[in-house]
């Protein structure tokens, strides 16, 4: 049997219509990093793309209520962490799921300073280095386009990725 999607009518579009269609949009799970007054800050983003190659750079879009969108705006630098499937716990801990709030979030992982002062996770896929090249505020978010410096390749492995409100990881066809 052939299953119908549900249209909407009405023309607008209430934040928790968004909120419920994109949790079923698929996304590549990230820890966003950057150093802010009282030392290193990080939350979980699925809200990471790869922009162009020429000059390499991607884009990220950052809550405006975050103390870390604010550190990346004073410091100008933030980092791309691209989280393997094995790293779950960690993304739950960047995403506030264990009640770590702050630098004490980076009491679990494999974390080292880069001269940039941008925390990379030594073990992630690949760790981005970027200086911010150009913010867009829309809503309640600031998006970032990040001019990548540099590239520090991790471990091999699944990536995570996150949909329908969980942590999974990747099956072949």
């Amino acid at each position: 049997m052939q299953a119908t999607a549900t249209l909407l009518k009405d023309p607008t579009v209430t934040g928790d219509d968004f909120r419920l269609a994109m949790r079923r949009l698929a996304g590549g799970v990230s820890i966003i990093s950057s150093f802010g007054p009282d030392g290193p800050l990080g939350v979980t983003a699925t809200a990471v793309t790869s922009l162009t190659s020429e000059p390499p750079s991607v884009l990220c879009c950052l809550n405006r209520s975050l103390k870390l969108e604010t550190a990346v705006k004073d410091t100008g630098r933030f980092g791309v962490n691209m989280l393997r499937a094995d790293h779950h716990d960690l993304a739950k801990r960047f995403a506030g799921m264990h009640g770590v709030r702050g630098s004490a979030k980076f009491d679990q992982g494999n974390w080292t300073i880069l001269p940039s002062d941008v925390p990379a996770l030594c073990d992630s896929l690949v760790s981005f280095d970027c200086q911010v090249g150009e913010i867009l505020e829309v809503g309640t978010h600031s998006i970032f386009v990040g001019l990548i410096d540099e590239v520090h390749f991790g471990e091999s492995g699944d990536p995570l990725v996150y949909c329908n409100g969980a942590f999974a990881g990747l099956a072949p066809l």
